[in-house]
């Protein structure tokens, strides 16, 4: 099973290099979901979404997040965050990142 969960961090892991290119979360959550990743949550609108796929110990969890930058008198983009990462138990064996802003 360990195996299977190395590609689909590898498969995801690129989706998301693609999505921060592309300034959209969507390329990476489209291939979690397409990897086995539920997402999770009550579907209501959120500043964070969270998709995971648990087996034998081992979990994979994407997370996009978004924060406004803005401060008073400055209007900014907001920052948006994909992770990812691959877990043993407690343990991180692997993880990624990608930000851009729109």
């Amino acid at each position: 099973m360990q195996i299977d969960f190395e590609r689909a961090f590898e498969v995801i892991a690129e989706a998301m290099v693609r999505a921060a290119k592309d300034c959209s979360f969507s390329t990476a959550s489209t291939e979690a979901e397409r990897n086995g990743l539920i997402e999770q949550g009550d579907g209501k609108p959120s500043q964070r979404h969270v998709w995971e796929r648990s087996e034998k110990g081992n979990t994979l969890r994407f997370q996009w997040r978004w924060y406004d930058q803005s401060k008073a008198f400055s209007i900014q983009p907001d920052m948006n965050i994909m992770s990812l990462e691959l877990r043993q138990g407690e343990v991180i064996l692997r993880s990624a990142e990608e930000r851009y802003q729109d």
